[in-house]
């Protein structure tokens, strides 16, 4: 395989990655923003319903599954773990040379393509480096392995497989969860500037609609 046909099969794994952690991040947010409204209706507060449980423990299992896919080491698997490895056997995938080629387009003259490409590649990876630090990928995957054990635990025992072992550890909680997705958002958005080109400050997007106007309608229509 060359190096573009490597770096473009690690473009189409990004996109993957991407859409998968952004839904997650989406997911996340709308929960929470859900348990908000929850919050402050006190009719709301003092009704029992299983609803209330139903949306919890999707949200739990849907959000324990994208950060276990984004950690799978099967060689026909997309994840992110994957990504990272293919990185720190091929680090020169992403060389200074490449990131600055990135910043072609005709609205940048070379003088400022030069300058943007230089101080994101100095900030991002180094400013002595001509390709990616191995040993700061390593430390990504170690941060990422650590972050998620318990949420991939669960996750494998309880959500993708029912386990007749049971838990070996302690059950996650909404903190590791988003403890898990900080992680994941940070480094996808890291690899999207510098494989891409693409700065994002967040995977969560600007809502073109206001999204909670459902809540404002009545569901049932009393006959």
């Amino acid at each position: 395989m060359t190096q573009d046909e490597r770096r473009a099969r690690l473009k189409e794994w990004l996109a993957s990655v991407y859409e998968n952690v952004t839904e997650a991040v989406i997911n996340e947010y709308i929960f929470w923003q859900v348990q908000d409204i929850i919050r402050n209706n006190p009719e709301l507060q003092s009704t029992s319903s299983a609803f209330f449980g139903w949306m919890g423990s999707t949200f739990v299992h849907s959000t324990a599954l994208a950060i276990r896919r984004q950690l799978d080491k099967d060689e026909n698997s997309v994840s992110l773990y994957r990504f990272l490895l293919e990185l720190q056997k091929f680090p020169e995938l992403i060389s200074r040379a490449y990131h600055r080629s990135l910043y072609n387009r005709p609205e940048y003259p070379d003088e400022r393509a030069e300058h943007m490409a230089n101080y994101t590649y100095n900030r991002s990876v180094g400013e002595n480096a001509d390709e990616l630090d191995v040993n700061a990928i390593q430390q990504e995957i170690d941060s990422l392995r650590a972050v998620s054990e318990r949420v991939h635990h669960y996750a494998d025992r309880v959500v993708a497989h029912y386990d007749a072992r049971g838990l070996q550890q302690q059950t996650p909680n909404f903190t590791d969860l988003s403890e898990c997705l900080t992680v994941l958002e940070k480094l996808v958005l890291r690899y999207v500037l510098l494989l891409n080109g693409a700065w994002q400050d967040s995977l969560l997007p600007s809502f073109q609609y206001d999204w909670k106007s459902v809540f404002r309608i009545a569901w049932i229509s009393e006959v």
